[in-house]
Formats: structure tokens, sequence, C-alpha cells
């Protein structure tokens, strides 16, 4: 752009980071905070269904809900992050150290599939949920292969968990997405 004299503005500021104001570092905290309550929602609310991942439904919904209400490429990873970062405060009591690990992976997994195939399709956001949420066992299988403590969920095998943790994540997915959809810019 030029000015009144034909010259152009000298530049004052730079562009190399993606975060251009306040604004946006609200937005990630936010996210963060949003992690955090997934947490907080997975570990004060008691629902006896004694099945795995039935807290996929909740956390999914939480995350999806912060990539439907956000422009950031990377919400569900900003919030994954927020969720594992939390887990390691003392007052969670999951019973396992690598709780936190387990977080990681989904927030990654969703925005790598949605940022491929878009937020317009409730198709690909169920799959994306629950291919997402059902890395979870996938992450404790590895665990316990590597350290030989065994997770009660995968005792008996790893279908029955990945399927009921694919089928929480995607009907949580789908119901954040259907909800706070309409809210979308």
């Amino acid at each position: 752009m030029k000015n009144t004299n034909g010259n152009m503005y000298q530049k004052s500021t730079s562009k190399a980071f993606l975060i251009d104001n306040t604004s946006d570092l609200i937005k990630i905290g936010l996210l963060l905070l949003l992690g955090f309550f997934a947490v907080v929602l997975r570990e004060r609310v008691n629902v006896p269904l004694k099945l795995p991942g039935h807290h996929g439904f909740e956390f999914m919904l939480l995350f999806m809900a912060g990539k439907m209400l956000s422009r950031q490429r990377f919400a569900m990873s900003i919030s994954s992050l927020g969720a594992s970062a939390s887990a390691f405060l003392p007052i969670f009591h999951f019973g396992n150290a690598f709780m936190p690990f387990t977080f990681l992976l989904p927030g990654f997994i969703g925005d790598l599939i949605i940022n491929k195939t878009g937020k317009n399709s409730y198709l690909y956001i169920a799959v994306a949920g629950g291919l997402a949420y059902s890395s979870i066992p996938l992450v404790r299988q590895g665990i316990m292969m590597a350290t030989g403590i065994p997770f009660g969920s995968l005792v008996s095998g790893l279908l029955y968990p990945f399927a009921l943790h694919f089928i929480f994540g995607a009907m949580g997915s789908l119901a954040g997405a259907a909800v706070f959809g309409r809210f979308k810019k």
C-alpha cells in the first residue's frame, strides 16, 4: 500500500508468528480451558455404564464444539493439549500415570481428518471423532505392551474397547457438530 507521496509504508511489525493479536491468545486459552473442562467432566461425572470409552461422548462433544466455534485450524489439538496438561494435576485421581499421554492423540487425529475433509459433512465428522477417540485404546495397548501394566478394558482384547471408543467418540462429535455447528460464523 502506498502513502500520499507514492512511497510504500514502512513495515512496522513482524509477521513471523501466526498469532496476530491478543484475541488469538485468548481463543487459544479458551480452547485449553475447554480441554481442562473435558477432564473435569470425565473425572467428576460418574456415569455407571461400566463400558470402555463411555466418556468419549462428552469428551468429543466438547472438542468438536471448540472446533466448530473456533477459526483455529488446530482447535482440537489445542484442547487435547489442555486436557493432557490438566491430567497431570494432582486433583485428578485417574489411577494410572499414563492418562495424560492418552489424551494427546484424539485432538491431533481429529484435526488431521477434519482439516482434510472439512466441517460440512456429518459423516466425516462422525468418522473423525470416532477414529480420534478410538486412538485411546491403541495408545493404552502400546503402553501395556511396552511396560506390562495391564489396563482393565484391554485384558480381554482390543476389538471391543476400540469399537466402543469409536461409537462413543462418533456420537459425541456428531452431537457437538450438530449443536454447535449452528452457531459458527
